[in-house]
């Protein structure tokens, strides 16, 4: 360790994160929100609990993420005002989470927040130094990480959502493939998407040697330094060298459905504008048939995915597909010391992992990473 200046050890104090939330409470309540703050256990070993306790549907609960186990998170969960009136209002409900998280603050809202809120994660990490640090070595050290975070890294999905030895997307694949039943809804389901985002990074894996490499009919975010809520995708189109606007909200109820009702086109920037990919489910946006975009994304999920029998178990469970964008890159980004360590603070938008960012800093700036319970 005599060449790594700085570790990460990731104890709960040298990692935390905070939701914030895309919107502003209401108390026209559908949905009662708590803010609470976890240490030393995973998000879903809090849903669990609770519905254990009083026996809900996973789908009463809603959270917009996942937050790692070895970090002090803080973050929302909600539940609809109909289940809370079943179980005795707030009290008893608050009682219970309490034995496994710290109450921060409640509130209520008359929409309640799911996996795809585009809230943001503000982060807060501590690199500590592992020796006494020359003036030289500070600058250069600070120099190094702000060059990394102006640039775009890998939106990859991250160990907790595959689970010990990546057990999870094994097991949905094996669902699929009709080879493993489990009778738990919110179970099967949870292991089909881990398995839909093993297939999500290893399309990004197909793509890493040409990031800036743009297909015709490439499906394009532009990401929003001010993290608009609304959402919008444009279609790259390689003639013109332009992305063009299409209408998100029209539909079809087709397992795909493809980019369609075109509006403005605008010049393409790859400053701000990042290619998307499919997290495979039901009523999935793909890139158009006959583009070179189309044609490869349609070859990947043939060879990983697309046969009758998985496609008719996703629309039977509900199981939804999204665009992900296949980069992303820090924003807001503070770097300081304290004493020789260095306090690291930014956010990412929702459904990134900070822990890949991590692994980047590792590889350029001289970070040993290891785990301590």
């Amino acid at each position: 360790m005599q060449d790594k200046l700085f570790s990460f050890k990731q104890k709960s104090t040298d990692f935390i994160v905070e939701e914030e939330l895309p919107f502003t409470l209401s108390w026209k309540w559908d949905a009662f929100f708590v803010f609470f703050e976890k240490r030393n256990i995973n998000t879903m070993d809090v849903v669990s609990h609770l519905c254990s306790i009083f026996n809900l549907s996973r789908l009463t609960l809603g959270i917009a993420g996942l937050k790692d186990k070895r970090a002090i998170a803080r973050q929302w969960i909600c539940i609809y005002r109909s289940a809370l009136k079943k179980l005795g209002w707030e009290k008893l409900f608050l009682q219970w989470l309490s034995e496994k998280v710290k109450i921060l603050k409640t509130d209520r809202n008359d929409q309640p927040i799911w996996m795809t809120t585009p809230i943001k994660n503000i982060f807060h990490i501590r690199l500590r130094a592992n020796k006494h640090l020359s003036l030289q070595e500070r600058d250069n050290t600070k120099a190094k990480i702000a060059s990394l975070c102006q640039k775009w890294f890998p939106n990859l999905f991250w160990s907790q959502r595959f689970g010990i030895e990546w057990v999870n997307p094994k097991q949905g694949k094996d669902i699929l493939d009709g080879k493993l039943k489990l009778k738990e809804k919110q179970e099967r389901l949870f292991k089909i998407q881990s398995y839909a985002s093993k297939m999500f990074n290893e399309y990004v894996f197909s793509k890493i040697k040409k990031w800036l490499k743009i297909l015709d009919g490439d499906i394009i975010e532009i990401i929003d330094p001010k993290n608009s809520i609304k959402r919008q995708l444009w279609v790259y189109q390689e003639k013109t060298e332009t992305v063009k606007l299409f209408d998100l909200e029209k539909r079809n109820q087709d397992f795909f459905y493809y980019p369609k009702d075109f509006q403005k086109d605008i010049p393409f920037d790859h400053t701000t504008m990042m290619i998307t990919a499919p997290v495979i489910g039901y009523n999935i946006l793909l890139a158009q048939p006959l583009t070179s975009a189309g044609i490869r994304e349609k070859s990947f999920l043939d060879s990983q995915w697309l046969n009758p029998q998985s496609l008719n178990l996703c629309k039977e469970y509900k199981i939804f597909g999204i665009r992900r964008p296949i980069r992303v890159f820090p924003q807001k980004v503070k770097i300081s010391y304290q004493w020789d360590d260095i306090l690291l603070n930014f956010w990412l938008p929702s459904g990134s992992y900070a822990s890949i960012m991590i692994e980047e800093l590792q590889r350029a700036v001289w970070i040993q990473v290891f785990f301590e319970d």
